[in-house]
């Protein structure tokens, strides 16, 4: 036999035994049946909030102040508006930083929430107690007289009667001291102004100690607006 004639019988049976070893080829089965997409959770959505809204003051950004709370207490910072929401954090007298989203709410009892951003948190205030801080004037002379009094408390207690309007009655708040330093210093809220633009003032009283009484020295005026402030500092 030839050369040829021998290779292609080895060809042939190396062709049969790779047949005989791949074994048949496998029926295909049925499709498998489509499988149907999850339906999507429903998206949860955020509880009701009470009262209504108000397109008021005040406005998106606008920078607030935490007025008429007393040192020793606190505003909170709730999660909507309404006490009976959660407390999401306790503001001091001084907070600074508090900023309106713009979202301001009135409910059926009277009052007027105002969300805003603080202390990291974005939750609701009540109206009553935050305003927008205009421009400080040195109002020491605008009292007309020396000022003394047996103590600083005594002291703020005269000066807020001697800046008040014949009749009118505001109600003043002691929001941080009496400390003591090279001078005396008391802060003083003073609300309830009969203004439609400015709620009131933050009075800044500075004394001296010359042995029996309290000397003021300086009054620092800030103004308290409800609406607004404008470029130079006034309520608008």
């Amino acid at each position: 036999m030839s050369c040829q004639a021998v290779i292609r019988s080895i060809a042939v049976a190396a062709g049969l035994v790779l047949t005989a070893c791949a074994g048949p080829s496998p029926t295909p089965g049925p499709p498998s049946p489509a499988v149907a997409a999850p339906e999507p959770s429903p998206t949860a959505r955020p509880p009701a909030l009470p009262g209504e809204p108000l397109d008021l003051y005040p406005y998106q950004g606008a920078g607030l102040a935490v007025v008429g709370v007393a040192a020793a207490d606190t505003l909170s910072l709730r999660s909507g508006p309404g006490t009976e929401f959660d407390v999401l954090a306790e503001l001091a007298p001084l907070t600074d930083g508090l900023r309106a989203t713009g979202h301001n709410r009135s409910l059926p009892d009277g009052s007027w929430w105002v969300e805003v951003q603080a202390a990291g948190r974005t939750g609701w205030v009540n109206a009553r107690f935050v305003a927008q801080p205009g421009r400080v004037t040195d109002v020491t002379a605008e009292l007309g007289r020396p000022v003394r009094a047996a103590s600083m408390i005594e002291l703020a207690t005269a000066v807020v009667a001697a800046r008040g309007p014949a009749g009118d009655r505001p109600e003043a708040t002691v929001i941080d001291g009496p400390r003591a330093g090279d001078l005396y210093e008391v802060v003083v809220d003073v609300l309830g102004l009969a203004d439609d633009a400015q709620t009131g003032e933050r009075l800044h009283l500075f004394a001296v100690h010359d042995g029996a009484d309290y000397a003021l020295r300086t009054v620092e005026a800030t103004v308290l607006c409800v609406r607004g402030v404008s470029p130079d500092g006034a309520c608008v």
